[in-house]
């Protein structure tokens, strides 16, 4: 490069230098509440404080400011405060969200200074060597920041005025004490102008739940259990019947195992045995039948009026229902008959059953969520499943085997 601006560098060398010099001189890294850097949202609780660091520096030995700023569901408003550092180049704040939804944030940073003037006449005065031209460089500081202050802000801080005709009359040493004050800091902090303002590009979201989805005490019950009567299968009304009792033993979710049809094809019997009676109820998790499948109900346990009573009486209890979300079928599931490519099938025509080995489970097939038919129509059968039983009142669900779904 023979120019010092190099304007007569080869044009690839100039464009890589204007990006250097273009490039933020703030570096923000490492933030935290963050999954996959921003790709996917971190998880709050209503209530509960959120935690936000970051690695926050520059070249130099200039001293920096940051602050947090984040905004609640539904609202363009604004809210920020100042993050403080932590050592090691880590900034640190927190806010506590009021409400449920989506919350966003973002961490901005920018060149303090005032601050580093402070810090360099602080270090001089400690040292016994603070010059005129110093006292002076801060004077002139804060009479250009004060100058360049909306007239509504200088106005609104009240000292200001007062302050700068202080510092003037004051002596070598007053004149150090004053210009070093916390009085003048917060003063300078709402006047002077941010310089090598930087923010995270995008903000981060934190979906914020209710304080049942960080902590819940669950019971499990299987509704064809409780009849109170030996032989008879239990019904959701039974389940009612229960709910003060577990109520009083300090559980406020009823968890339901799937409540859906059984299917008949290779039913399971009684300990687990390939061979069943024409009594046998069978496993719940081989879902669906000629009832129907994952929005159905199993005839024996009540209709959808019983099950919304269950709901209503667990919440009278101060309690809810939670529901396995259980994406199996059993071979006489309705998704059999209406969409076979949703499913994965051997060589010979037969379908896959479900295998742990040496277990078997011949009355459970899976779905092949990748399968070459399967996308999008069984993603949203399976969205449309969990909408319908939010509709009926059911606002937490356990998912049966989340690794493999």
């Amino acid at each position: 490069m023979s120019s010092a601006t190099g304007l007569s560098a080869p044009a690839g060398e100039r464009a890589a230098l204007n990006s250097a010099m273009e490039a933020p001189r703030i570096r923000i890294e490492q933030v935290e509440p963050s999954v996959d850097n921003g790709a996917l949202p971190a998880k709050g609780i209503v209530g509960q404080a959120i935690v936000v660091e970051a690695d926050i520096f520059m070249d130099g030995h200039a001293q920096l400011a940051a602050r947090l700023i984040w905004r609640g569901p539904g609202t363009l408003e604004e809210q920020s405060m100042a993050m403080l550092p932590l050592g090691n180049d880590r900034w640190h704040a927190m806010f506590t969200p009021v409400r449920t939804g989506r919350h966003r944030f973002n961490v901005e940073a920018w060149l303090d200074e005032w601050a580093s003037y402070r810090h360099d006449l602080r270090k001089k005065s400690d040292a016994g060597v603070p010059e005129p031209v110093d006292i002076e460089e801060g004077r002139k500081r804060l009479l250009a920041a004060a100058a360049k202050a909306p007239v509504r802000i200088r106005d609104a801080l009240p000292g200001g005025t007062e302050f700068l005709q202080r510092l003037e009359r004051a002596g070598q040493g007053a004149a150090v004490e004053l210009l070093l004050s916390e009085e003048v800091a917060l003063l300078m902090e709402q006047l002077q102008p941010r310089a090598f303002v930087t923010h995270l590009p995008a903000d981060l979201i934190v979906d914020v739940e209710r304080l049942a989805a960080g902590f819940a005490s669950w019971y499990e019950l299987f509704p064809r259990s409780q009849s109170p009567r030996e032989g008879e299968h239990g019904t959701f009304d039974d389940c009612i019947a229960r709910l003060p009792a577990l109520r009083a033993m300090g559980f406020d979710v009823l968890y339901l195992p799937p409540i859906h049809p059984i299917g008949r094809s290779y039913r399971k019997g009684r300990n687990n045995s390939l061979e069943s009676g024409p009594e046998d109820p069978g496993s719940p998790y081989a879902i669906g039948g000629a009832e129907g499948g994952h929005t159905a109900l199993h005839p024996q346990l009540g209709d959808m009026a019983a099950f919304r009573r269950l709901v209503a009486a667990a919440a009278e209890q101060g309690m809810e229902v939670a529901l396995d979300f259980a994406i199996q079928c059993s071979r006489d599931h309705p998704w059999l008959a209406t969409h076979p490519e949703w499913f994965s099938w051997r060589s010979d025509g037969s379908i896959r059953y479900a295998e742990n080995p040496p277990k078997r489970y011949q009355d459970i097939v899976n779905v092949d969520f990748y399968a070459e038919h399967a996308k999008p129509s069984l993603w949203l059968a399976l969205r449309d499943v969990v909408l319908y039983w939010i509709d009926a009142g059911i606002r937490t669900f356990r998912v049966d085997n989340p690794h493999t779904k």
